[in-house]
């Protein structure tokens, strides 16, 4: 069975909302796959004896990850972009039944946003991507202080 990848980046002076971070971790995913990387039988602990409606968030918990190519090509398009480190992680299969993706975080009220990626200039890749981050953590950065510090000596 091909393995799963997950890929996120860390962004260093993040903005968001007017405010600067220090940095901010962006979980990216996949969106709109129409076919599964690997079989969910395999991929999912326990598949066969989940319902329907208990198949559905780890079904798209699946649905959201890369294969190696896709995380590589990613990475390599992520790479361009400066004060950006993006990693990739393979994800150990099968996965629990109550698995969740990203598409079901809200980003109401807990400081965070969706990223379409793929709607962005010059984007590349031939699959969709977005990222789900959370300043909600996040450390604001600190302005810069023009004014010097003297120290006086005493004689």
């Amino acid at each position: 069975m091909e393995n799963l990848f997950t890929v996120h980046s860390l962004v260093r002076n993040f903005l968001f909302a007017g405010n600067r971070y220090e940095e901010v971790k962006i979980n990216w995913f996949v969106v709109d796959r129409k076919q599964s990387l690997v079989p969910f039988a395999a991929a999912i602990q326990d598949y066969g004896q989940l319902d329907e409606k208990e198949r559905a968030f780890p079904e798209e918990y699946v649905n959201e990850q890369f294969s190696r190519e896709e995380a590589e090509g990613l990475k390599k398009y992520l790479d361009r972009q400066p004060l950006t480190t993006t990693e990739i992680e393979a994800i150990e299969l099968p996965v629990v039944p109550n698995a969740s993706g990203c598409r079901r975080l809200t980003a109401v009220g807990g400081g965070g946003a969706f990223l379409p990626l793929y709607k962005g200039k010059g984007y590349s890749l031939p699959f969709k991507v977005e990222g789900y981050f959370s300043v909600r953590f996040a450390e604001p950065m600190v302005s810069g202080d023009d004014r010097a510090t003297v120290v006086n000596r005493r004689s």
